[in-house]
């Protein structure tokens, strides 16, 4: 059986936490779901938040807490996850979809900076796999910024950790993200007055229903356990950076000063993904495109899919290119969906699991 790209890090603690609340009677949001969301923005540095329960919602909720109207623009990095873009569209919001540095795959700083001054009214960041975009450029334009830390939690710029250097953050808990509940997402705001309006959205609709106490026991275990998930996914990232070494393929690189965590192990290869992949499935090791449910990778699409819906609400000039793909003109980003690979990065993986990875990074075509 082939080593999956993914596996949750739930050990038996983490299961006793569960345990309890189940033994407790409390399922449903509660106390415990609270408690999460206080432990997080202790740790990020936020004043308050919200547990919702999907990444949809979180989305959604972040940006009507912004108080955007309808037809505001709002920059996203092409390699953003793909709801992102459905959540703009739904709300009535206009997507301008922004390329990424080719090294990173983070958000090309200077290319969202011009966006702004085009109009943009919101800037949405993603910390790609892990690899940290400093925010530190776009705080001056006097734009609000909603960053996603759900792949680089435990991450830090300085003395500031990952999630806590925007307005908002984004904090999916998905079994592939650095820490999970098992589904769900957290939204959170530094300031008194945003964590204050996350909440006056989640009470003004029962669609931002709160994460369930069960969901949240784990979360608050996985939590807890943060520091000890960081160490060990840099030690098994050093390992796998020195194999790459000695292959013709180049891994996505940190290249602002910063202490990343990678949710993944992202190679850029020098060309298509079918022949590494056939090669490390031979070798027992899957692999996955690190991008295939992007902005960038959805390509051109018919009437009833994002892009032509992102037209409709195109201002003047634009309905053009977003008619036929959301992310025209972001050729780095197209780049990186087409041949960018994922293989496995956890904590659970043990000493034979790594150096099989090693082998296959160091030897394949």
């Amino acid at each position: 059986m082939a080593l999956p790209v993914f596996r949750p890090t739930v050990k038996r603690k983490d299961m006793g936490s569960v345990l309890s609340c189940i033994v407790s009677d409390r399922l449903g949001p509660g106390e415990i779901s609270r408690d999460l969301v206080s432990r997080v923005c202790h740790v990020l540095g936020h004043a308050g938040g919200i547990s919702l329960a999907t990444g949809y919602l979180a989305v959604s909720a972040a940006l009507e807490a912004l108080g955007l109207a309808p037809t505001d623009a709002v920059v996203v990095p092409a390699l953003a996850p793909a709801t992102w873009l459905r959540v703009l569209l739904d709300r009535g919001l206009v997507p301008m979809v922004c390329d990424v540095d080719p090294e990173t795959g983070g958000l090309d700083t200077a290319l969202a900076a011009a966006l702004v001054q085009k109009g943009a009214r919101a800037i949405m960041v993603h910390h790609t796999l892990g690899i940290i975009t400093d925010l530190s450029a776009l705080s001056p334009l006097g734009v609000p910024i909603v960053e996603d830390a759900s792949q680089a939690l435990g991450g830090k710029i300085g003395e500031t950790p990952c999630g806590g250097m925007a307005d908002l953050c984004l904090l999916s808990m998905e079994p592939e993200h650095i820490v999970t509940c098992g589904g769900g997402a957290l939204v959170l705001g530094r300031s008194r007055q945003t964590a204050a309006a996350l909440k006056r959205v989640q009470e003004s609709s029962p669609r931002y229903s709160p994460l369930a106490d069960m969901n949240a026991a784990l979360g608050i275990s996985q939590v807890a356990a943060l520091e000890s998930f960081v160490l060990a996914r840099r030690e098994v990232a050093a390992a796998y950076a020195q194999a790459l070494l000695k292959s013709r393929h180049k891994a996505l690189v940190q290249k602002t000063e910063a202490d990343n965590v990678l949710c993944s192990f992202p190679v850029a290869l020098s060309d298509g993904m079918k022949e590494v992949r056939g090669y490390a499935l031979k070798k027992s090791v899957d692999t996955v495109p690190a991008f295939a449910e992007s902005i960038a990778a959805l390509g051109t699409s018919t009437p009833d899919q994002p892009s032509a819906m992102m037209a409709a609400a195109a201002p003047d000039g634009a309905a053009e290119q977003a008619s036929t793909d959301p992310a025209a003109g972001c050729t780095n980003a197209r780049s990186l969906a087409l041949r960018c690979l994922l293989f496995p990065l956890y904590p659970m993986l043990g000493k034979r699991d790594v150096e099989a990875v090693c082998r296959v990074l160091s030897t394949m075509p």
